[in-house]
């Protein structure tokens, strides 16, 4: 048995095989560990089978030789291919990885572009701070201003409504020159004008207000409201303009018919029982018509007037209204039957009393039984003192009209 024998069989190979091995180790790196367990294992399985004699050893020593250089070099071989076979798929699935790293990259790049400090010198940034400050101040000086056609519409709109107001406050069409005023009767043009609150040349302007449909067709909706509120005569009143420098002013009034005596003096009234006017006694001022017998709880400026008997007042108010009607339908005589008539008064009997004064200016009491046909009787009694029928009296007396015959008697 020769030296290289002894090596194959304690897995000391010759030279020439080592060096083998180092060229495929060379060949094939990180699989050396591979090829040492392969030797390893051929040595064990193949070559140790327990003690032989020396005659054996020769043949079966070249028999193992014989068999063991194949079995390393198909190992060898094989293992080569295998280690090439891994290199080529680490070095695949190294560059898929790679591949799949740079797409990874530049996807994150296009969604989501990385922010990455950029270094500059501090000249740099001098520069760039000094272009960054020039083009603020490029666009501070310079402005550029797009207008729409919105714009262009307010604008003009804004400039319009300056000029109008300029011509309102400065144009003499839009001072007061003349008032128009209608429907008045107790009060005079001067009163009315004081109420509103108007004077020559004052501006026609200065009253407008109300609401929006006030302002706009330039009426004095609050003017209005504050008159009819302290003018208890006004019932109501309407104020508008009229360019160039007119006022119109239409009036309804209320007109006074009857006083009423009150504790302290005595309270004018109209048709609805609205208080006109307070006034104290006075022996040297003459109130008429009075309607007396009534029991008055309240009597307030402006307000309805309280009376306990009411019905009595509304009788009342029916007789003086029939006297009213009989005048104004009158066509011969100038003698007014209202003017002269002193007192009404309702008995809690229901009889009904006139004091008039006649055409010759004795007092005349007229005693009436009901409201029923009243108008016919005023009539008729305005014709007797437009006929002069007592003219030929000389003294107060007393006309009783409750029966069919009338009959007339001097106190």
């Amino acid at each position: 048995m020769d030296d290289n024998e002894l090596d194959r069989l304690f897995g000391n190979e010759p030279e020439d095989t080592a060096s083998d091995t180092e060229a495929e180790k060379e060949k094939t790196p990180g699989k050396e560990s591979s090829d040492e367990s392969a030797e390893v294992k051929g040595f064990v399985v193949s070559q140790y089978e327990g003690p032989e004699d020396d005659s054996g050893e020769d043949e079966d020593g070249e028999e193992a030789d014989e068999d063991a250089e194949p079995e390393e070099d198909g190992e060898s071989e094989q293992e080569a291919e295998e280690s090439g076979e891994d290199e080529e798929v680490s070095d695949e699935e190294e560059s898929e990885d790679e591949e799949i790293e740079e797409d990874e990259e530049e996807s994150s790049e296009e969604s989501e572009p990385e922010e990455r400090p950029i270094k500059r010198t501090a000249p740099e940034n001098a520069r760039i701070n000094a272009g960054h400050r020039q083009a603020a101040a490029k666009k501070i000086h310079k402005p550029q201003v797009k207008l729409s056609g919105r714009g262009i519409f307010a604008i003009c709109l804004a400039v319009a409504l300056i000029v109008m107001v300029i011509l309102v406050l400065f144009l003499p069409a839009f001072r007061v020159r003349n008032a128009h005023i209608e429907g008045n009767v107790a009060l005079s043009d001067e009163e009315v004008l004081n109420e509103i609150g108007l004077e020559y040349d004052a501006h026609l302007m200065s009253g407008v207000s109300g609401n929006i449909f006030d302002i706009l067709c330039l009426n004095y909706g609050k003017t209005e409201e504050r008159i009819r509120r302290e003018n208890p005569y006004i019932e109501d009143i309407r104020i508008s303009i009229k360019l160039p420098s007119t006022v119109n002013v239409q009036i309804k009034e209320r007109r006074k018919v009857c006083y009423i005596r009150t504790p302290d003096g005595y309270a004018a009234l109209d048709k609805d029982g609205i208080v006109l006017e307070l006034s104290s006694f006075d022996s040297n001022k003459t109130v008429r018509p009075v309607i007396c017998g009534l029991n008055v709880t309240s009597a307030e400026l402006g307000k309805k007037v309280q009376i306990s008997n009411m019905n009595d007042y509304k009788k009342a108010i029916i007789v003086l209204g029939a006297i009213l009607a009989a005048d104004n339908a009158s066509v011969g005589g100038d003698y007014q039957m209202f003017e002269n008539t002193s007192e009404v008064r309702i008995l809690p009997s229901g009889y009904i009393f006139l004091t008039i004064y006649s055409p010759s200016g004795h007092l005349t009491q007229i005693k009436l039984n009901s409201t029923e046909t009243i108008s016919d009787d005023m009539a008729w009694l305005l014709y007797l003192f437009n006929a002069d029928a007592f003219d030929k009296i000389t003294a107060n007396g007393a006309l009783d009209m409750t029966d069919e015959d009338t009959i007339f008697k001097e106190y």
